[in-house]
């Protein structure tokens, strides 16, 4: 686009012919990040764990937002900072409201207000920048511009206009601009051109850029910023409207790479227009669209660079002749040079640029190993960022908080290595429907030496903040390292008490590790903690999610970390699935230890797990396969010696079972689900059934030693030998009738029988109890 035209923004070009040159636009596209760090000491941290005591998950079974794990959707400007951004998708670093938790990088509130009353108003011999006019954009002129530019009808005329040669252009402009106000004639110039003239973006690469004459520019409807200049001239000429042309030193495609403070030659070329006694800037190159990515022009309107404010248009625009400034006091070159990259975005979202002031680079913070930006934004913005070092997005860089207060994003970045960084800052409508952000700022963090104690920041989303969440482990790093015999990272998270959170693991491919998470919350220590065990060697991300426990909605997603894994055992620590009771309840696994999964052996009938739990907890299982529960498929009793229930599972058949352990106080009612693990059956010689046990049983702690399987042979002598802890009395029936009491010393019921036909039960009654309770019936075949 003629000199000096817009990259991604446009994407804005620099060439030496000072009356062909141009910066053109160009579009800005997407990227990921992460970093590395080490954890502080904490009292509350268990971050790495070589021999874990739980090993338990609470998983929740309910669904997540898909969409919310990769954070925001942002355009990022690979061309750095002469560039406009049209609409790409990326990660990016977003939140939403303020609050001194987790990173000791983040200086309290009263640092920042320190830092932000301690900015100079003025730098250096930088004057302020001030319309000279101050009354040519008053409210009837915005008013009027605004109209025009939204005016379909003048689009859909233009649209249709087929003209054959330049004065038939001016014929038609002519006609339609009939009593029209001056604004509108200009608009249905600049509309014009911006519909019909392509930016010459081969003749420009190829340095042979042709003719630039308004003729040239009509017949081939290719030019660069002089062809647009001269055009715009021309057309303006024949209508009587007053115009200049002119020449001056852009912030164009390219700018960003220089290393000098000063542009030697002009580079770019727009026009001034007068409009009621009043100028006004306008730049039909930048406002016709912009080269993306591949350099190859692509028609966009930007009606920014219609009758643009004088006091925006410097910081990207500074004319040869200062006089066409148009401000009350004209800027040297050396202030141009300094002053940062804005685009059009950051005028329309009204933002504020608090620091740094006057400058195009950004420097670290004295004594810290970050650099920070500071904007103020209205309450409907929100505001993103990406860092980037040669393109690649710096592992956990960036962060941004919001200080709803001021509303003060304080922008954070966090340099993992010298070089020559690019920042890139976003801003959208919160009320926006768009899931991409308009590129607003650019800045340069050149870094010579590499700070002490560099922080890095894991991924958070606006949720986090909103929900108030606080990280109390690790801090100051988005990279949590597991090796030397180590089998989890945990890290705590502390919520308000009406936040619940859940987690998953995922792989370097996005493959979420089964059971490979472990989400509960700690209510003796009243915090939250989330447990990540990676399943081979290689680099993981864990993801934790978080919503109000009265939403019945899905989760949302809070914070990502990444996990390198090394020296991962042959048989990975696995999670079974856990509710947040077996936590709250203190329950304890035995066995199977460190697995989601009971292994199954060659030529058995059952299985077991053991579970430790405190005296007034009592516990019940069952087994399922294909989600029907097995009849007499699990037997729980209390093993007194060991002091821990033993839970036994029978398959009646081979293949994928499901076992589930639920637990209540003895005083409640009902019992809860507390835990869950996998059971794969690969073969199965001789299936069995369990006797049936009763709430007298499980209550009194009765087990069983033997016979265990619960079908008898009719007509056989069997020993029958278990504990009934307690009991008053015991005695059994065979076929209804009752047997001679015989066999019981508390706790010890030991004894034999014939078997009858039909079944055999074991009563027993307690204290002064005139009846007998049933304990355990054996069926008969």
């Amino acid at each position: 686009m003629g000199c000096g035209s817009s990259k991604s923004d446009t994407q804005k070009v620099i060439s030496s012919n000072k009356h062909s040159s141009c910066s053109a636009r160009h579009e800005t596209h997407n990227q990921t990040d992460q970093s590395v760090s080490h954890a502080p000491n904490n009292p509350l941290s268990d971050s790495v764990q070589t021999s874990p005591n739980e090993t338990t998950t609470d998983h929740r079974a309910l669904q997540i937002d898909a969409g919310i794990s990769n954070n925001h959707t942002v355009l990022i400007d690979n061309n750095r900072n002469k560039q406009r951004i049209g609409s790409a998708t990326s990660n990016k670093s977003t939140l939403s409201s303020f609050n001194e938790n987790n990173q000791n990088d983040i200086s309290d509130a009263l640092e920042i207000e320190t830092l932000i009353n301690s900015l100079p108003t003025t730098v250096n011999d930088h004057v302020e920048i001030v319309n000279a006019d101050l009354e040519c954009f008053n409210n009837l002129f915005v008013k009027q511009r605004q109209d025009t530019i939204d005016n379909s009808s003048y689009r859909k005329t233009i649209e249709s206009w087929q003209p054959k040669s330049l004065q038939g252009l001016v014929e038609l402009i002519r006609v339609l601009s009939k009593n029209k106000l001056m604004i509108d004639r200009h608009w249905i110039v600049f509309y014009w051109i911006a519909c019909n003239i392509e930016y010459d973006a081969v003749s420009f690469f190829n340095h042979n850029i042709p003719e630039q004459s308004a003729e040239s520019v009509f017949r081939t409807k290719k030019c660069v910023c002089a062809g647009y200049s001269r055009l715009y001239k021309y057309l303006c000429d024949q209508l009587a409207l007053k115009c200049e042309e002119i020449s001056g030193y852009s912030k164009g495609y390219g700018f960003d790479t220089r290393e000098e403070t000063a542009i030697l030659k002009t580079d770019h070329a727009w026009n001034v227009v007068e409009i009621n006694q009043h100028w006004y800037v306008l730049d039909a190159t930048w406002g016709t669209g912009h080269l993306n990515e591949q350099n190859i022009f692509e028609r966009k309107l930007e009606t920014f660079y219609f009758l643009t404010r004088s006091d925006q248009m410097i910081y990207d625009h500074l004319p040869e002749d200062e006089k066409w400034q148009l401000l009350k006091q004209p800027i040297k070159m050396t202030q141009y040079m300094q002053m940062p990259t804005v685009r059009p975005a950051y005028f329309t979202f009204n933002l504020e640029l608090l620091n740094p002031r006057h400058q195009a680079h950004a420097t670290l913070v004295h004594g810290k190993s970050y650099a920070l930006i500071l904007i103020r934004a209205p309450s409907n913005i929100d505001i993103s960022s990406t860092f980037k070092l040669d393109k690649n997005e710096v592992d956990g860089g960036s962060r941004i908080i919001l200080d709803k207060n001021k509303q003060l994003y304080c922008c954070y970045f966090s340099p993992a290595s010298i070089g020559r960084h690019q920042i890139n800052i976003f801003a959208k409508r919160i009320e926006s429907n768009m899931k991409s952000s308009g590129q607003v700022l650019n800045f340069i963090l050149n870094v010579v030496e590499l700070p002490l104690n560099r922080v890095s920041y894991p991924k958070m989303s606006k949720e986090f903040y909103d929900l108030d969440i606080k990280i109390i482990s690790p801090l100051n790093t988005h990279l949590i390292k597991i090796s030397n015999g180590a089998t989890y990272a945990c890290i705590i998270i502390q919520t308000p008490s009406d936040v619940e959170l859940t987690g998953n693991l995922s792989n370097c491919d996005s493959e979420r590790v089964i059971n490979g998470s472990q989400v509960y919350y700690d209510q003796r220590k009243g915090v939250w903690k989330c447990k990540f065990a990676p399943n081979r060697n290689g680099s993981y991300v864990a993801n934790i999610y978080g919503k109000k426990k009265v939403n019945t909605g899905n989760y949302s997603h809070l914070v990502s970390f990444k996990i390198d894994a090394l020296q991962t055992p042959a048989i990975p620590l696995s999670f079974p699935r856990t509710w947040q009771s077996f936590h709250d309840l203190n329950l304890e696994i035995e066995v199977p230890k460190n697995s989601s999964t009971i292994t199954w052996l060659k030529d058995i009938s059952y299985v077991e797990s053991l579970i430790r739990a405190p005296n007034d907890v009592q516990l019940s299982c069952v087994i399922d396969y294909n989600d029907l529960t097995v009849d007499n498929g699990s037997l729980v009793q209390f093993d007194s010696d060991r002091r821990l229930w033993q839970l036994l599972f029978a398959p009646q058949c081979i293949g994928q079972h499901k076992i589930t352990v639920f637990a209540k106080h003895h005083e409640e009612s009902k019992s809860k689900c507390a835990l869950q693990f996998d059971l794969n059956v690969t073969h199965l010689k001789l299936p069995i059934k369990f006797p049936t046990t009763y709430e007298t049983f499980e209550n009194r702690k009765g087990r069983i030693y033997e016979p265990l399987n619960g079908i008898l042979k009719a007509g056989t002598t069997i020993s029958i030998h278990c504990l009934i802890p307690g009991a008053s009395d015991v005695n059994l029936t065979t076929d209804s009738i009752w047997a001679n009491k015989e066999g019981y010393e508390d706790p010890v019921f030991k004894r034999t029988i014939t078997v009858g036909s039909k079944k055999l039960t074991i009563y027993a009654k307690y204290g002064e109890e005139s009846s007998y309770q049933s304990f355990i019936t054996y069926l008969v075949q």
